[in-house]
């Protein structure tokens, strides 16, 4: 379906895609960590820290643009069954806002969302607060009413888990012969404060869910647990960290380190930054040659995922 013939049928049903955003320049930065800190500024040194690391990528993140494009493949997708419905993108903390967005639909004639955040492991560090940023938005634009149907998990969805298999396997070949023997594979999903375990959050259950699933299909021989990406607030933060399970690895002989995200779902700063600059200098100061597997970004068997995620909230 083209999308003038989508704009000329009633769109009834969005399909909300939300993630946390990110800024489109080392300008844009200041604002944007202003965003995410709830309006408090940040110190000039933390400034220049982040705007550093986008620099050393590049100096934008390929966030919205692969979101944007995941969008797209799974509007292609569902459309082969022309159905009444439009897949728009929100994001928490940088255009285009999930305020903006939901204004958007409203305008469109609206009627339903099914609201899926692109995070796979629910926490209440992130994914609730997505969600409250959309359930607050409703409000503003004075639509309570209209029927919602939010996704909050899909830790451990089939085709979530065929995905990233997928993207396992493939990083084993390139490793080479016996590889699979060889390396130590380091699991990964974003930290959080330690404090959000004892008021109840499942985030540490939820990531557990995924890696048993992969961990279940692939069989790896060596194979560890690590949280990256901890924030900058002085409070305690889920570990154990990546750095200090390459300690242990280097400890204990291993030579090839396999690092798997599987609490981010396309390429951005954490990925391109913390794993593909700062993990693989670490690893070279530990002697260890390090790998990654491929983010999922807008492979087949992702936006299948999505798409099966998506349509057991639309019948």
């Amino acid at each position: 379906m083209s999308d003038s013939d989508r704009d000329a049928k009633k769109i009834k049903t969005a399909i909300l895609l939300l993630a946390h955003g990110a800024p489109n320049s080392v300008d844009d930065i200041p604002l944007y960590l202003k965003n995410i800190r709830g309006g408090t500024e940040s110190s000039p040194d933390v400034i220049q820290l982040i705007q550093d690391r986008y620099k050393a990528i590049g100096g934008s993140s390929p966030l919205l643009e692969i979101t944007l494009a995941q969008a797209n493949a799974l509007q292609d997708l569902l459309d082969q069954d022309n159905n009444d419905f439009k897949v728009y993108v929100g994001m928490r903390n940088w255009s285009p806002y999930i305020r903006d967005v939901i204004a958007e639909c409203l305008k469109d004639g609206v009627e339903r969302f099914v609201t899926l955040c692109l995070a796979p492991q629910y926490s209440k560090w992130s994914t609730e607060r997505y969600l409250s940023s959309f359930n607050e938005a409703l409000e503003k634009c004075s639509a309570p009413n209209v029927e919602t149907k939010l996704i909050s998990s899909w830790a451990d969805h089939p085709g979530l888990i065929d995905a990233f298999v997928e993207k396992y396997n493939a990083a084993i070949e390139l490793v080479g012969e016996n590889g699979k023997h060889s390396i130590h594979t380091i699991f990964t999903a974003h930290s959080i404060p330690a404090e959000s375990l004892d008021y109840g959050d499942p985030y540490a259950e939820e990531y557990e869910k995924t890696v048993q699933e992969i961990v279940s299909r692939v069989h790896p021989e060596n194979w560890y647990r690590a949280y990256q990406s901890q924030g900058m607030i002085p409070v305690p933060w889920l570990g154990p960290t990546v750095e200090e399970t390459l300690d242990q690895i280097a400890k204990s002989g291993g030579k090839k380190v396999l690092i798997m995200p599987v609490g981010f779902v396309c390429d951005h700063i954490e990925i391109l930054y913390d794993i593909d600059i700062a993990f693989k200098e670490y690893a070279l100061s530990k002697n260890l040659e390090l790998y990654r597997t491929d983010s999922l970004n807008t492979s087949p068997a992702f936006i299948q995922a999505l798409a099966e995620v998506v349509w057991g909230h639309l019948v």
